[in-house]
């Protein structure tokens, strides 16, 4: 067992695998199976005995150096059993409990802080209003931008007051909008009233995440491999597409000669403007590879591409002189009366017009958000938590899956959409939160390294309640053209493409051979099985989009969408060789054997993106997320073994 956890833990070194020399590897293997036979005994001897001292703690509140019994679940995740009743949740707990008065201290840089929560409520509020004017459409307004906005301040207090890791951020995903779209027409079939009826779709699915989190379902998403995820970022991706255009071009009144003419203005008013706020944006994203201006100016331009796309075409509305007809605006209340839009009262009475088969059958699209918000939420967390943030404070999914849980509560009593963590805003917010320099990578492209976090709960909290002050002035929102918000839905949709990696094999099955980039995947990959490789995932995706939005029980996408897990570990493993899912769907001891997955992904970003100073931004999304992902996390509880085993690591380098 140690000679095997030995070979796991040497083989992702390099230079190590290239050594030719059977007695260099053999003697590095048994020097490391016996330095981990000396772990184990340790670790045993410190379980019986539970005489260890705490280690001093850094300069952020965070113990830098772990106990080896921690290093040792680290590195065993694995192994561990998929049910543990409360042993996740006791762990976090353990873990983050002594840090909570730490996270309330005073930051090191109070701008950098006070900086990355107005940006977080920025990159939150604009893609809000978005999905509000989806919900708004597709549940008859009784969901719409006052719900929405309330709702991402609610659970974000919450969230970062309460849960283990505060830098996550909470809101309304498109994910959510689309679900709570497709289940209303659920309450025609139960004959009910639709807010109590969403009353326990949200009671069955707190109490689902309430209860998986407490017998360790958490661990399912160490399941889901980069097959999965890249469907769902391109499902996502499509949908924005379809449902943007269709919101843009639908009230045309195409083939009507009967319609008004300001109306037929407005609408067409509608789409230019909503076309135009797509290419601010979008041009606007990929300013940092511009050749203009110095590198912070491009950095401002980039992060706050939305913003700045809506203050323009907002104020092109305005100009004086054109008639633009009938335009729409985002329908609310302005200045707002802090009344449900919705002709109701804020406490919902669960069991107004419910019969016991309406009750028992928000069960299924409640059910429908656990699948959903179990990957979602988890791998916002895992996007947010990388190795490349150097983070010194613990993750703690289990715990806060939990509070997750807890926040459907005031959803189901106030009557609001219920959120998750953020792809990308919240990544983004950590990074904003990162003291970082440039290095050179050894392709020599500068990347940028993050020497210090600002790990807090005060910039959660702070971007939470700047949701009020939105709240508050409605009269400039109600400004805004609701063209604007569909063209940054399109903006939204294409660039969930840019970079999934299922478009970009698309891409590469229409370009001739010797124009297609030299990666691992072209090159060690028989071309033939790339195309059925992709084929297969261009199926499973228009499958649940075509579900998603053109059936009566689209609610069950994210059910869809996990069965996609087995189908990988069942039946794609028959079809396609390991050596051949290495590069394709690399995972688990895969992609820990395989580094080219990752190398192939620099390689691209750099030919694409060639600034002036070779620095970008970056936008993490779903396509990003490994299965592997918890072990990489845990990096930074086995770092400091390099301290003790340095002599190791000296003997292996000779």
């Amino acid at each position: 067992a140690n000679t095997k956890a030995a070979v796991a833990a040497l083989i992702a070194d390099r230079h190590l695998v290239r050594c030719r020399c059977p007695a260099v590897v053999a003697i590095a293997i048994a020097t490391a199976a016996a330095a981990a036979a000396a772990d184990n005994n340790v670790a045993s001897n410190d379980i019986e005995n539970n005489t260890e001292e705490p280690a001093p703690s850094s300069s952020n509140g965070a113990n830098p150096k772990k106990t080896v019994r921690q290093r040792s679940s680290a590195l065993s995740t694995d192994d561990e059993p998929l049910f543990q009743f409360m042993t996740g949740i006791k762990e976090d707990l353990d873990a983050r409990a002594p840090l909570y008065r730490d996270d309330w201290s005073k930051p090191r840089s109070i701008f950098t802080v006070v900086n990355a929560t107005v940006f977080a409520f920025v990159i939150q509020l604009i893609p809000a209003l978005i999905f509000a004017e989806l919900m708004a459409r597709e549940t008859e307004n009784n969901l719409s931008v006052a719900e929405v906005v309330l709702s991402s301040a609610v659970i974000g207090i919450i969230y970062a007051i309460f849960a283990g890791q505060p830098l996550v951020i909470m809101g309304i995903t498109g994910p959510v909008a689309i679900l709570l779209g497709t289940s209303y027409r659920l309450t025609a079939k139960f004959d009910a009233d639709y807010f109590p009826f969403f009353f326990w779709i949200c009671i069955w699915a707190g109490a689902m995440h309430i209860l998986s989190s407490m017998v360790g379902l958490v661990n399912l998403v160490w399941k889901v491999t980069p097959f999965t995820s890249q469907i769902f970022e391109l499902f996502i991706g499509v949908s924005f597409i379809y449902l943007s255009c269709r919101d843009l071009i639908e009230p045309l009144y195409l083939g009507q000669s009967d319609v008004d003419g300001a109306d037929r203005a407005g609408q067409y008013a509608t789409l230019l403007l909503g076309t135009l706020t797509c290419y601010i944006s979008y041009t606007l994203h990929f300013a940092e590879t511009w050749m203009l201006f110095t590198r912070q100016v491009r950095t401002v331009l980039t992060s706050y591409n939305t913003l700045i796309a809506v203050v323009i075409v907002t104020g092109l509305s305005y100009l004086p002189g054109i008639d633009m007809g009938t335009l729409d605006r985002v329908d609310i209340i302005a200045p707002w009366d802090w009344q449900p839009t919705a002709d109701r009262s804020w406490v919902t009475n669960p069991m107004q017009g419910m019969s016991a088969n309406a009750v028992f059958g928000a069960m299924v699209p409640g059910f429908m958000f656990f699948l959903l918000f179990i990957i979602d939420h988890n791998v916002s967390s895992i996007l947010s938590q990388l190795p490349k943030y150097n983070l010194q404070k613990p993750a703690a999914y289990h715990w806060d899956f939990f509070v997750l849980g807890i926040t459907f509560i005031p959803c189901a009593i106030l009557g609001l959409p219920p959120g998750n963590g953020l792809i990308p805003q919240a990544p983004l917010h950590v990074r904003a939160l990162c003291t970082r320099k440039l290095e050179a990578d050894k392709y020599g492209v500068k990347r940028e390294v993050v020497t210090y976090v600002e790990e807090q709960r005060w910039s959660g909290l702070g971007q939470a309640l700047l949701m009020f002050v939105a709240l508050a002035a409605f009269r400039v929102i109600s400004w805004i053209p609701r063209g604007a918000l569909f063209g940054l839905l399109l903006y939204l949709g294409i660039g969930a493409l840019h970079g999934n990696e299922i478009w970009e094999r698309t891409i590469w099955c229409l370009m001739i051979p010797k124009k297609r980039p030299p990666v691992p995947v072209v090159t060690d990959v028989k071309w033939r099985t790339v195309q059925l490789f992709t084929l297969i995932q261009l199926a499973c995706t228009f499958l649940v989009f075509g579900v998603a939005n053109f059936t009566s029980v689209g609610y069950i996408y994210p059910a869809l969408l996990v069965i996609l897990v087995p189908i990988r570990s069942y039946i794609l493993s028959r079809i396609f060789s390991r050596q051949d899912l290495k590069r394709l769907d690399p995972h688990g001891k895969d992609e820990e054997d395989e580094d080219h997955y990752h190398d192939e992904q620099r390689i691209i970003h750099h030919q694409r993106n060639d600034s002036i100073d070779s620095e970008e931004l970056d936008f993490p999304n779903r396509a990003e997320f490994r299965g592997q992902g918890r072990k990489q996390l845990h990096h930074r509880h086995t770092s400091n073994m390099t301290e003790d085993k340095g002599e190791i690591g000296m003997e292996v380098n000779a």
